[in-house]
């Protein structure tokens, strides 16, 4: 966890500059970082309040999917924003290329993004982002918590599960504090780059570090299965797929490349 006096002093240092209302709170343990931003949020606090956890009992990815990491091997932090978009689409796509930017910048570690949450690298899953909105009370800005799980040296991972743990692929993984501090920066200048211009640029990064783009992708969503080739994303942060039928856009879901067909 990060409890030691000079980590704390580069988060928190990092933390003022990138939002005015940081806050930082450490837990050794929680139900999951998630909630203690969402409860922060409820309360009032401010855009950049942050919780990082040693452990979590009950972690999660998207659709209810569990998060797990034995205790100290992984950033587990969540970091409320307030936004006046009611689609936080643009907030998702900034926190990806962020913790992409980040895990290159303290690591040398390259990784792709994969819509619409997830961070690929040496063949596996190196990291996961989720945002949950708060209903904003009446007046208020839209509150979303924004949480980031990342693989630093957890040791291995369930069967079934496609993991790679940073300390797989460098050979000297940034500690969390360090990490965090450039997520802060990286997260912090792509959400005023949102603000000012909507994705425009943005899309442009997330594109050159997406996977599967120009390959058939199939996309689980609300809406059902859909099968097409990906274009890339639109000013909402929805994953653009070509098909038979034209151009479909999907908001929210899962993404998979499709093998390639064998030749008849």
């Amino acid at each position: 966890m990060i409890e030691d006096s000079v980590g704390v002093t580069i988060l928190e240092q990092a933390g003022r500059q990138a939002f005015p209302g940081f806050r930082l709170q450490t837990l050794a343990q929680t139900t999951s970082t998630q909630d203690v931003v969402r409860a922060a949020a409820r309360a009032g606090a401010a855009a950049g309040y942050c919780c990082v956890a040693d452990s979590q009992r009950a972690g999660r990815g998207r659709q209810d999917r569990v998060w797990t990491a034995p205790p100290g091997s992984a950033l587990l932090v969540s970091i409320l924003i307030r936004t006046d978009h009611p689609n936080p689409g643009g907030v998702a796509i900034a926190a990806g290329v962020a913790l992409r930017a980040a895990i290159a910048s303290t690591s040398g570690c390259d990784s792709l993004l994969k819509w619409p949450n997830d961070l690929l690298a040496g063949g596996g899953k190196l990291a996961g982002i989720l945002c949950e909105v708060e209903p904003a009370a009446p007046g208020r800005r839209t509150a979303v918590a924004v949480g980031f799980g990342v693989n630093l040296r957890v040791p291995s991972f369930p069967v079934g599960v496609d993991g790679v743990s940073l300390h797989e692929l460098v050979a000297s993984p940034p500690s969390p504090a360090r990490l965090l501090a450039a997520v802060l920066g990286e997260f912090a200048a792509r959400l005023e780059r949102v603000g000012a211009a909507g994705l425009g640029r943005l899309r442009e990064e997330w594109m050159r570090h997406a996977a599967g783009i120009g390959e058939v992708v199939t996309a689980t969503s609300a809406a059902g299965l859909v099968t097409g080739v990906a274009e890339g994303i639109d000013e909402d942060g929805a994953l653009l797929l070509r098909g038979p039928a034209g151009t479909v856009r999907v908001l929210a879901g899962d993404a998979h490349v499709l093998p390639a067909k064998p030749d008849p």
